[in-house]
């Protein structure tokens, strides 16, 4: 009985964490399997996962390998290579720093890069717009220049964050 009650209150706290990671541009169900994984006590194989979650193959085995592509978990050989085992990568920091990287990182550059080129053929245009977008390619490059430090460990200057997000008259 208490056994049930605690795969029942899993799959809630599994929920919630979907939640939560869909809230950060993921799929709810890697914030799902992931926690299976991670309160597992040893490896957990996909189709452990699919009976715990009650969803398809298809959709554990896809999450699966997106988790695998980010480092959020790790497959491990537990005997039949047609039936791995899964665990979460023990490195949660680097496991961050890898998806901010990735992802993050790589969407503000590209955010930058079109700024940069709108810029550039709006050269002879409204003052005002052309103004506006520095703005938004200096708030940009914050970001990047931010992201960049965070992820070599090293400081950011908030003060220079207060003074780009002061509103252009």
């Amino acid at each position: 009985m208490a056994e049930d009650l605690i795969e029942i209150k899993k799959l809630r706290l599994a929920e919630s964490v979907g939640e939560f990671i869909k809230y950060w541009g993921f799929k709810e169900i890697h914030g799902r399997i992931w926690l299976f994984i991670y309160l597992s006590k040893s490896p957990i194989t996909a189709k452990e996962l699919t009976a715990k979650l009650g969803v398809t193959k298809g959709l554990v085995s896809i999450a699966l390998s997106e988790l695998l592509a980010y480092g959020v978990i790790e497959k491990v050989n537990l005997g039949n290579p047609r039936s791995p085992g899964y665990q979460s990568s023990t490195n949660l920091v680097d496991v961050i720093s890898n998806i901010l990287r990735k992802r993050e990182l790589k969407m503000t550059t590209n955010i930058l890069n079109n700024i940069q080129s709108l810029a550039e053929e709006m050269k002879d245009e409204d003052p005002v717009v052309r103004q506006k977008l520095k703005k938004l390619q200096d708030i940009t490059q914050f970001a990047v220049d931010s992201l960049t430090k965070l992820l070599d460990n090293k400081p950011i200057m908030t003060n220079r964050w207060k003074q780009l997000l002061k509103i252009m008259p």
